[in-house]
């Protein structure tokens, strides 16, 4: 896919991955829309985007209205990339339901919701253009599990593998999706969980290399990036 004259939906759009997100691709002239988990982050998103709008995914109803804020403005969506997301830290046995909860309401729940939402826009990308795509960042955590993850690893393999249904169900109208897996990454989430605390991570990735590898592997139609090719 060549990103110039797309309408792309860049959710997080406020956090450092988004961000970098939004700007690489309105570099190569997509029309990008953005969202933002409140007002508060919304005046972190870079300039430049066609418009921007609050999804809490977390919320039903911001998540409805949203996607409607959306489809009314463009009701042909070529692309949405998923920069959003939380993450926690803690063993098994310390960690609750409620939290386990939240997690899975925000890596995979919302973004499931939100996109069954998009799909007719999607679908008329498809039928206009030949193509269209979901692109998610499950992260390394969805192909091998950690200690003190797995409420946080097992939010993203569900999100994975929606991802890939996903694709099966819409193949014949050409809708693709895409699961990249980076590791670890130097955004800042882990200063910011919802619950626990970091264990000492090693230097990350750039945000920048990160942002360059997954839309290389949009254009060039891959379905999945893993961890070693980041």
């Amino acid at each position: 896919m060549i990103f110039s004259q797309k309408t792309i939906v860049v959710m997080g759009a406020s956090g450092v991955l988004g961000s970098h997100m939004c700007q690489a691709l309105i570099q190569q002239g997509a029309t990008v829309i953005a969202t933002s988990s409140n007002e508060a982050t919304a005046n972190k998103i870079a300039s430049g985007v066609g418009f921007s709008t609050i999804l809490d995914l977390t919320n039903s109803s911001s998540i409805e209205l949203a996607a409607a804020n959306i489809v009314n403005n463009a009701p042909i969506i070529d692309g949405v990339i998923n920069c959003a997301g939380r993450v926690g830290f803690g063993p098994i046995a310390q960690t609750t339901l409620e939290q386990a909860s939240q997690l899975m309401q925000i890596n995979h729940l919302g973004p499931a919701h939100f996109y069954a939402l998009l799909l007719p826009a999607l679908s008329a990308a498809c039928e206009n253009n030949g193509e269209a795509f979901i692109a998610g960042i499950t992260g390394v955590v969805a192909e091998r599990s950690f200690p003190g993850l797995a409420a946080y690893g097992e939010s993203k393999l569900a999100a994975s593998r929606h991802l890939a249904a996903i694709a099966q169900e819409f193949r014949r109208a050409k809708l693709r999706t895409v699961d990249a897996r980076p590791g670890h990454t130097e955004t800042g989430l882990a200063t910011r969980p919802l619950f626990g605390e970091a264990p000492s991570f090693p230097t990350g990735m750039s945000p920048e290399s990160v942002v360059s590898r997954i839309l290389q592997g949009i254009a060039a139609n891959e379905s999945e990036i893993p961890s070693t090719s980041f």
